[in-house]
């Protein structure tokens, strides 16, 4: 159902789509009153009836996990003291990421011909914009961790490139990588860390499932995640795949400028209520009784379709 059927549908509902059985004209000054009430009750009714017939909806996330030339271990969090210097090595070191919570330096040298030299490169704090470094990070100001990561320019893949971190306080670092790869610019190299966040669509309205697609054809519901409040989705840093996640929409929202040609987005059956709703919204103000009339029977149509609603889940549960 389109928004213009619904206008009609919501007048003849108000009793006013016709008079001594000729239609009443659009450009009638009390018609048009009752329409202009209506896309905002429109919005009204579908947001809510959104929560009972709900619209599915598909976002997908592909993962692809660049290899650490660093070990396991390097993820946890090292305490760095003052005079005690920490050092990590891997061969060919294109890029890196590391994660400290206080006052540093962070070096970076290339061995040629058994000779430390110091590294060029550019660096993103936390996303932000790239700025270019010469031979060092000098890291300030932190309250919590910061990720540093950037690219580096060496002279040979099989040359062996050293990240060093000097602390200047007690602090910790974590989640720390060398990459033997190459990146488009410093704020795409991957951000090592537990779970990558990733924003879930702006009409999500609730979650339903994760799927992930990988290896040996595998296509399968999937748990290792965290939703937090502010509509992000945690997944697991490691894991490759296609992740799939199904979620229930906030329809679209309705206004006066709304074209009347826009289509409700809940099911055909929820959609046959939506001008009830209109209807007794609209023309309360003039006649209350009437729309307390239309009000109490769009309620009565909701409650039969929430109860409908209640017995598909118990006999889809009943089926899993």
């Amino acid at each position: 159902m389109d928004l213009a059927t619904a206008k009609i549908i919501a007048i003849q509902h108000c009793n006013e789509y016709s008079t001594g059985g000729t239609a009443i004209t659009t450009t009638d000054g009390n018609y048009q009153d009752l329409v202009l009430r209506m896309p905002p009750l429109a919005n009204t009714a579908q947001q809510e009836l959104a929560k009972v017939c709900r619209i599915p909806g598909k976002y997908s996330i592909s993962r692809n996990v660049v290899p650490n030339l660093l070990p396991l271990t390097d993820y946890d969090e090292k305490q760095h003291f003052p005079g005690t210097d920490v050092s990590y090595t891997g061969a060919g070191a294109k890029s890196f990421s590391i994660e400290v919570d206080g006052t540093c330096t962070i070096y970076f040298y290339e061995t040629i011909s058994g000779v430390l030299t110091a590294l060029n490169g550019t660096y993103s704090k936390d996303g932000g914009t790239a700025t270019a470094f010469t031979g060092s990070i000098a890291v300030s100001g932190l309250t919590s961790f910061s990720n540093y990561r950037g690219l580096l320019t060496i002279a040979s893949a099989t040359n062996t490139i050293t990240m060093k971190v000097v602390a200047t306080y007690p602090l910790k670092s974590r989640y720390r990588a060398l990459f033997a790869y190459t990146f488009a610019t410093a704020l795409t190299v991957p951000h090592l860390m537990a779970y990558v966040e990733y924003d879930l669509p702006t009409d999500f309205m609730s979650f339903d499932k994760l799927l992930r697609a990988y290896d040996q054809r595998q296509y399968k519901e999937f748990a290792d995640f965290v939703l937090t409040s502010d509509n992000k989705i945690h997944i697991n840093y490691s894991l490759n795949g296609e992740f799939y996640i199904h979620y229930w929409k906030k329809p679209t929202v309705i206004t006066n400028a709304t074209a009347t040609t826009y289509e409700f987005e809940v099911t055909e059956d929820a959609q046959a209520l939506i001008p009830w709703f209109m209807a007794a919204y609209a023309i309360m103000p003039d006649n209350a009784n009437l729309g307390t009339q239309l009000l109490n029977q769009y309620y009565a149509l909701r409650q039969s379709l929430e109860n409908n609603d209640e017995a598909d889940i118990t006999v889809m549960q009943a089926v899993w």
